[in-house]
């Protein structure tokens, strides 16, 4: 009888173990498996569609760059995921930002005073799967003046996809 209480004991501290490393391997996997959630992120391309040209008619360079992949998330998640390369992440982010910059500020000026609508986004290039995400590349802008008449632009670089959630990566710089 002793025995058997002995056993049980030491069955339930082996239940617990398990249990207590089966909790441990959860959380651990919830930790590096966070979907990762996106400030500014939107449901669709149309969505980013839509916000880009609002931001164009009221001249809104913030809410522009608002729209674009940022500086950490670039850096933490897009870089890693591209194929290995020689250059640091920090070289690669200036360079697309700089670029980035120079688009939103040239589009802003040459598109900020039409009061333009949107009428769709396109991508005239194949999606790429890397790493925990995807891009929608060949972007363009389908919009319409106050006249009717209908622009097709290519202001826009490529679409990021993670966890059905849209982001712009770049504007062109013209």
């Amino acid at each position: 009888m002793q025995e058997t209480k002995k056993y049980n004991a030491f069955s339930v501290r082996c239940h617990l173990s398990y249990f207590a490393t089966a909790v441990l391997l959860f959380s651990l996997c919830l930790i590096g498996c966070e979907r990762r959630t996106w400030e500014n992120s939107l449901d669709s391309p149309d969505q980013i569609g839509l916000a880009v040209v609002d931001a164009l008619n009221r001249k809104d360079f913030e809410q522009l760059n608002r729209l674009r992949v940022q500086r950490d998330e670039y850096v933490s998640w897009i870089y890693p995921g591209f194929p290995k390369n020689n250059f640091p992440s920090d070289f690669a982010w200036n360079n697309l930002n700089k670029k980035c910059n120079i688009g939103m500020k040239r589009w802003i000026q040459a598109y900020g005073d039409l009061n333009l609508s949107f009428i769709s986004i396109s991508f005239k290039r194949p999606k790429e799967s890397y790493g925990g995400f995807h891009l929608l590349r060949g972007t363009v802008l389908t919009l319409k003046d106050i006249s009717g008449k209908k622009l097709k632009l290519d202001i826009l670089g490529s679409v990021v996809v993670m966890n059905n959630r849209y982001k712009l990566l770049s504007y062109d710089d013209g």
